[in-house]
């Protein structure tokens, strides 16, 4: 799947003579294999960035293409779909259903999707076993820690197979060993040929991602290509 982001600028009406804009003409291409970082601060736009990027957000100028389909042009319902198809997405907060063991949390997006758990068995358990947490699918949430929950997390948006991982601020709260595990689980999912979007203020992800953009009041103000 490619995604362009052409021209994309985002304002916020705060009063009625007053806008906030928190992207500025931005012009992004995101191909298949890539593993791309948006490294900037706190309010830098990164996150308002990845949301345009999975159309949970509707620029107010420029255009969103998934392959050649404009977001602009679809329906919600068209987009929702689409986003649900080809994209897995690894949020801030976890968004785990407390009510749910870690496993079932894990398995949800195959319901939503109506795919067959039974299916996907065999990926669930290898998947769980690559990502080291086979022992914590019949706790809860709760009892999980932080490093824990984002491989967790990782899991679930991995589930059922999209062809793009989308991550805001995936080592966010972790300690260094949590963080380390994260930054070489995201690295070999793409030496495997999954593309990755990752929003961070974390440079060290630059160290591993394959393209950077820095990014400062709305603004792509940096780029570096590693290899």
């Amino acid at each position: 799947m490619q995604i362009r982001l052409i021209n994309i600028t985002k304002e916020y009406k705060v009063t009625e003579d007053k806008k906030l804009t928190s992207l500025k003409r931005v012009n992004l291409d995101i191909n298949e294999g890539d593993y791309i970082s948006l490294v900037g601060p706190s309010g830098s736009g990164k996150t308002t960035l990845l949301h345009t990027t999975l159309g949970l957000l509707r620029p107010s100028e420029g255009e969103v293409f998934w392959n050649k389909v404009s977001l602009s042009l679809a329906t919600d319902t068209t987009v929702c779909a689409l986003r649900r198809r080809f994209f897995g997405i690894v949020f801030q907060e976890s968004q785990f259903i407390d009510d749910l063991s870690v496993g079932d949390n894990i398995l949800l997006p195959l319901l939503i999707n109506g795919i067959s758990v039974r299916a996907k068995k065999e990926y669930f358990r290898t998947l769980c076993e690559k990502l080291k947490i086979s022992h914590l699918l019949h706790l809860y949430p709760y009892q999980l820690s932080g490093g824990e929950r984002k491989k967790a997390s990782i899991a679930r948006a991995l589930i059922h197979s999209p062809e793009i991982l989308v991550a805001d601020e995936p080592t966010a709260n972790l300690d260094e060993k949590s963080a380390q595990e994260i930054y070489h689980i995201f690295q070999n999912l793409n030496q495997l040929g999954l593309t990755i979007l990752v929003a961070t203020h974390d440079i060290r992800f630059r160290e591993y991602c394959r393209e950077s953009y820095s990014i400062q009041n709305g603004e792509i103000t940096g780029f570096t290509h590693f290899r």
